[in-house]
């Protein structure tokens, strides 16, 4: 049972701009003497609706006879599945030049490195 399916459906949005935002943008980062230089929300780039694809949600609900109301959380809903999918992607749209893993987030300047690197070892052998 939904109990509110608008904020249900607001959080698996929310969840999935999660997921593609440590696909693609969030990391810490940290100097030589360790000293954090992540150190606010203005060194992320997170994700806004402008950055995001339009997708459709499907409601499925699978109750749980764990509690006598028979729900669960929605919490991580869309967050679980969107960083594997986003990365999974990323990788199938460079597999044709020999990429087969790309750390995360997928930075355009990690993408660029693993073309490059690929190519290179192309030209070698």
């Amino acid at each position: 049972m939904i109990v509110n399916p608008v904020i249900a459906e607001g959080q698996r949005h929310g969840g999935i701009a999660q997921g593609v935002g440590q696909a693609l943008y969030e990391e810490m980062v940290y100097d030589d003497s360790g000293t954090p230089l992540t150190v606010s929300l203005a060194d992320y780039t997170p994700p806004t609706a402008a950055e995001l694809p339009s997708f459709e949600l499907l409601a499925m609900q699978t109750p749980t006879p764990i509690n006598a109301l028979r729900v669960k959380g929605i919490g991580e809903s869309g967050t679980i599945g969107a960083t594997p999918a986003v990365q999974n992607a990323v990788i199938d749209a460079v597999a044709y030049l020999g990429v087969r893993h790309i750390d995360l987030p997928l930075t355009p300047e990690r993408v660029w490195s693993a073309i490059r690197g690929t190519q290179r070892n192309e030209r070698v052998s």
